[in-house]
């Protein structure tokens, strides 16, 4: 049995979320069952097991959290929750990756984070004037989790385990905001994009020949960087010319890998 939901309304405000909803460029996602390939015993996704939020619960908490909750499903491109709107709850990514971001009037967009599997989203909302900081947008088919902001709060209360986690995880996203916003302001288009791309390549040793997958879209690393994508596109071409990376397709190889630390700033380049 499906779960239907309204779609949320628009105010005046979100004119560049409305254009994007009426030209067909975002739509509205349809909210409904999971169809996940991994099922618990339970009936529920494999993946919530695996979510730090629950991570410290007993196995009674953590069932009571579940069954707390409802599957949600994003296709490519749509619409989960506009910011300003009333917040519904909190969410989770099962499987695939979102967008978080905020849109200028004229349509600009900063991308705030991408959520990946395992993340959870939007408790700010939960608290204070109870509204989403941010749109969320899938990037692919998307997996997702969203417990109602009442059950949650009653959950919060009854739980301290379940309280102090939410609270490291607020925490995290303090931490990633400021960090952002210092390479945002202090940093070069050139050193984040160097401090990206050291950053996609994990924990793997960095050594020329390295190949950097690019699973993003070019105009959602541009809104990750802060920049627009001529000038991301402008950059990568700089760094090609200097000898640092090489483009391929959906991919770039490291061939001066000093050179690019360099760039970063940084012996143990990070990005948030």
């Amino acid at each position: 049995m499906r779960t239907e939901v309204r779609a949320p309304r628009l105010s005046p405000n979100d004119a560049a979320q409305r254009n994007a909803l009426n030209t067909g460029l975002i739509k509205r996602v349809p909210l409904g069952r999971v169809q996940s390939a991994a099922m618990t015993n339970g009936g529920y996704p494999q993946e919530l097991n695996s979510l730090p939020l629950l991570a410290g619960l007993d196995a009674a908490d953590r069932h009571a959290m579940i069954q707390a909750g409802l599957p949600r499903r994003a296709n490519k491109g749509e619409l989960i929750f506009l910011a300003g709107h009333p917040c519904e709850g909190l969410w989770a990514v099962l499987d695939g990756r979102i967008k978080l971001v905020r849109s200028s009037p004229d349509g600009k967009e900063l991308v705030l984070h991408l959520v990946e599997g395992g993340e959870t989203f939007a408790a700010v909302g939960l608290f204070g004037q109870r509204t989403y900081p941010a749109t969320a947008i899938a990037l692919e088919e998307t997996s997702l989790w969203l417990w109602p902001r009442d059950n949650i709060v009653h959950l919060l209360t009854a739980t301290p385990e379940l309280s102090v986690a939410l609270l490291g995880a607020l925490s995290a996203w303090t931490r990633t905001l400021v960090t952002k916003m210092e390479l945002l302001t202090h940093r070069k288009v050139e050193e984040r994009l160097a401090l990206f791309l050291l950053g996609l390549g994990g924990d793997r040793p960095v050594e020329p020949g390295t190949e950097i997958p690019l699973t993003i879209p070019m105009h959602v690393i541009a809104g990750i960087l802060g920049t627009a994508p001529e000038v991301l596109s402008r950059t990568l071409r700089k760094l090609e010319e200097g000898g640092i990376i090489k483009i391929g397709r959906r991919k770039i190889t490291l061939t001066d890998p000093p050179g690019l630390l360099r760039i970063a700033g940084s012996t143990e380049p990070t990005w948030p």
